[in-house]
């Protein structure tokens, strides 16, 4: 399935036979397999924006046909938002999936004009964020690295540009994302709260294209062509220098800060034959950032994709692929006498093997094994100055090995009734050299504690864990416009991102699995209705979900975490649960489009252990650090004139869990703050309007040559959302200040070009 005017893959594009009412999807590179019985049949090709196409073949054989749908004019009147199929909510049976449009994205409210997917998702119902300009999201109750966030198949370790305020992935490179809150398919493990999918785009096989675009604090520009017949090019690049967005702050700490990114991306697609696909994409961001002073952070992912594919025969698909990704962070002190570099990275190599069989219309099964050996450094310092201060230490490097494989099958029941069942087993092993500490019986894990230790030589086996992981989900169409949908899944992740602040920075590290941090458990079942109505012009869902987390962890007061080789001394473990109930109705035709959610959702852990000394408040569930009851969202766009467009959103969420001191006593002279519960205020609620304004200059729809100009305001009303709370002692008073990211509205401009 390819663009009639492209010439490039359509993916999610539907074909349908009319004799059988059999039909099938493109997958992401707008293929179609369809398995039926020979005969002439009449063939019905549609795609959301492409005119539909008809046509009678007769199969006698395997045969391989490529249909050209041609792009339809996106008429005044008829705007449709969706970038998938109308039925889709209610045909599929998946459930807790939110897909993103690329065009829209392009066209929303976002700051300084910069298009940004994550922030886009945070827009839906189940999704936030710990604070404006906060980096990574949370799913559904889930922390920032129960996500799992794959482009091309690899992992990002890292999704975030400048400390949070931006995504570091070029939404120009990207063909398709698509969100899974709920259980998702076998096929996937590593994580235990959602799965992102994002696929980047195949080169154009037909002829050179070029798109990209400036804002006041960035640049990017993406090419794509074919090289020769069989092979295609995808190449792009975005840069920034946002030291105009740090003059916003009113710390002047940060206003005199010097900021820089850039990130790229490259793709090579080779189709030696119509059974053969070979791609090759690379991936690398680097970000730096310096205060005032004596520190300069920075921080860079790379990523390496290798896959093949090849359609054995109809219905019948293999994919191999290999992959690479790493993270690492570099701090560099400059001070006199404390210069130093600290640094930490996570690295991981994984091979992975599928197979996809399409039996028949009504039974689908995949199977597949993978294989990943992951690599940590969670710190090393050394002194980069003869006169430095700073003694050289390091935490022992980590080694892991997971293995993984599964089975994922989708039948259609009846018309009406279509179940996805699936099992997944992983194993994971902790390898040396490793040390691992043995402590008192009967007494709290402490430095003081330690009785002696046990060391691993290089490649031995110090700790194992592993699982079976079933996948279950269910759809009932209950009526023509009607469908019912269950899920239940368990999840494993054998990673903890070790932080103690809300929102995730450059200082916090990953970590394996070991002997006292056991393997995350998540267990989650889901139950939602969904309903078209108006000929799908509207939609309507109601979702409620409750999961079950073992093996949490939360901080001991005054944790070290930073180069500490008995890290489990600063932990504590604990359960987690969160549930809560999804609704939302999207307008996706005529002139004005958009949509409202609306969530209401618990998070909350309980920390476990016979010491009575080390419970937070008492033993009992608290709100966890992402904890937000309400969350509310509004977008509505609305088409003004031939080429103009306005868009807005607005955002309402219940203030983040903080713990405030509630008395103070003198020590040795000293006032000091005490604090009894753990969470148990919240600071103000979060909310904020935006608005902007498109205009297109195409003539007509097909135009090949364009841009589109975005003016756009964030924060119209200029609310100072506040991200924090803390408290000072001033005139022998605890006096409490609010820390705002943005205190005033931002104006911005940002121009997309395509030719």
């Amino acid at each position: 399935m390819r663009d009639g005017l492209t010439k490039k893959p359509i993916p999610g594009a539907s074909l349908l036979v009319a004799e059988t009412k059999a039909g099938a999807r493109a997958d992401s590179a707008g293929v179609i397999t369809l398995t039926h019985p020979p005969g002439a049949l009449t063939l019905y090709v549609s795609a959301v924006g492409y005119f539909r196409g008809r046509e009678t073949v007769v199969l006698d054989f395997n045969k391989r046909v490529e249909y050209f749908l041609q792009p339809r004019s996106t008429d005044l009147e008829e705007v449709d938002v969706r970038a998938t199929r109308k039925d889709k909510n209610i045909k599929d049976v998946q459930m807790g999936q939110i897909l993103i449009s690329m065009p829209e994205l392009k066209r929303m409210p976002v700051v300084l004009g910069e298009p940004d997917i994550l922030k886009a998702l945070t827009l839906q119902s189940g999704v936030t964020t710990a604070g404006e300009g906060a980096g990574g999201f949370n799913v559904r109750g889930g922390r920032a690295d129960q996500n799992l966030v794959l482009m091309d198949g690899a992992p990002l370790f890292n999704t975030s540009h400048l400390l949070g305020f931006y995504t570091n992935i070029n939404p120009d490179m990207v063909q398709d994302v698509s969100l899974n809150k709920g259980a998702f398919s076998a096929q996937y493990g590593g994580r235990v709260s959602s799965l992102l999918l994002m696929s980047t785009r195949n080169g154009n096989k037909d002829g050179w294209r070029v798109s990209g675009g400036v804002s006041p604090v960035s640049a990017r520009v993406v090419v794509d062509g074919p090289i020769s017949k069989k092979l295609t090019l995808l190449a792009g690049g975005r840069v920034a220098f946002p030291s105009y967005l740090l003059q916003l702050f009113p710390s002047a700490s940060v206003k005199n800060s010097r900021a820089f990114f850039y990130d790229g991306n490259i793709k090579l697609t080779y189709t030696p034959d119509e059974r053969n696909t070979i791609s090759l994409s690379a991936y690398r961001s680097q970000d730096n950032f310096r205060f005032p002073g004596d520190t300069l952070y920075g921080w860079h992912s790379n990523v390496v994709t290798g896959r093949w594919s090849y359609l054995i025969r109809p219905g019948l698909q293999f994919n191999l692929s290999g992959l690479y990704s790493g993270y690492f962070l570099n701090v560099d002190g400059v001070a006199p006498t404390l210069n130093f570099r600290f640094r930490s990275h996570i690295e991981q190599k994984e091979g992975k093997a599928d197979v996809f069989y399409t039996l028949n219309k009504s039974f689908k099964v995949q199977v597949g094994v993978n294989a990943i050996l992951y690599g940590v450094q969670t710190g090393a310092i050394q002194p980069t100055g003869d006169n430095s201060s700073i003694n050289a230490r390091q935490v022992n490097p980590e080694r892991g090995r997971e293995i993984g494989s599964y089975i994922n099958t989708e039948w259609e029941l009846t018309p009406n009734i279509t179940l996805m069942a699936g099992l997944r087993y992983s194993a994971f092993a902790l390898l040396g050299p490793q040390t691992v500490y043995n402590y008192a019986e009967n007494l709290p894990i402490s430095p003081e504690t330690v009785t002696d230790s046990v060391t691993y030589g290089s490649g031995k086996v110090a700790q194992t864990y592993g699982g079976f992981e079933p996948r279950l989900a269910l759809r009932v169409q209950v009526a023509k416009n009607t469908a019912v949908k269950a899920s239940a899944g368990r999840t494993r992740q054998y990673l903890n991102l070790i932080s103690n602040t809300t929102a995730i920075t450059p200082l916090d590290f990953w970590k394996l699995s070991d002997r006292y941090l056991p393997p995350q458990i998540a267990d989650q079942v889901s139950l939602g209705v969904f309903q078209n109505l108006q000929d799908n012009a509207y939609e309507i869902s109601v979702e409620g979900y409750y999961k079950r987390l073992q093996n949490q962890i939360d901080y001991r007061y005054g944790a070290n975490l930073i180069l500490n080789p008995k890290l489990e001394t600063a932990l504590l473990h604990a359960a987690g649960r969160a549930y809560g109930v999804e609704f939302g109705i999207s307008k996706n035709t005529g002139r004005l489009t958009g949509q409202f959610n609306y969530t209401y959702a618990r998070s909350l852990i309980a920390i476990q252990t016979p010491f009575d000394q080390l419970r937070i408040n008492g033993g009992e569930y608290y709100p966890s650090y992402i904890d937000r009851p309400h969350t509310l969202n509004m977008q509505a766009r609305w088409g003004m004139s031939h080429n103009w467009t306005f868009s807005t959103n607005f955002v309402y969420y219940t203030g983040v869990p903080a713990t405030y001191p509630d008395g103070q006593y003198t020590y040795n002279g000293d006032v000091v703050q005490d604090y009894s519960r753990r969470n148990a205020d919240r600071i103000p609620d979060y909310h904020r309007l935006d608005v902007a304004f498109s205009k297109d200059t195409r003539f007509v729809k097909s135009q090949k040559r364009y841009g589109i100009w975005t003016l756009g305001i964030y924060n119209v009303y200029a609310h100072k959302n506040p991200y924090s709370i803390y408290f000072t002692r001033y005139n022998q008073r605890t006096e409490a200040y609010r820390l705002s990211v943005f205190g005033t509205m931002i104006p911005s401009i940002a121009y997309n070009f395509y030719f």
